[in-house]
């Protein structure tokens, strides 16, 4: 495995540990969803295994984001990700619907 490899390897498990903390969910959790153990889940948050995209796949239908948050998204680039995520996950379908449409205005506003 080259440099690269193991940087992007590292990303993915940054990713995927920052989002699954940001859910209150535990490796135990996420390991049950991508049918693996949690020690496999360590590994992968760790950046010490790649991870397959079946099991990306997995990972992101339970941690509730498309597998490309899991593959670029950088943490430093979008500050206070992590508590909106909590706090948008605590809500029902309703308010979260209205929230989604009360950022989705913001954004239009911001366009014009």
């Amino acid at each position: 495995m080259d440099a690269y490899e193991k940087r992007f390897d590292a990303q993915i498990g940054e990713a995927l540990r920052l989002r699954r903390e940001a859910l209150g969910f535990t490796q135990v959790q996420l390991g049950k969803a991508m049918g693996v153990t949690f020690q496999q889940v360590q590994k992968y948050e760790q950046g010490r295994n790649s991870v397959r995209i079946a099991k990306l796949l997995m990972a992101a239908e339970f941690l509730k984001c498309e597998v490309g948050d899991l593959l670029g998204q950088k943490p430093e680039e979008t500050p206070g990700t992590a508590r909106l995520v909590r706090a948008w996950s605590a809500l029902g379908p309703e308010q979260r619907e209205a929230v989604t449409a009360l950022v989705e205005a913001f954004r239009r506003v911001e366009a014009d």
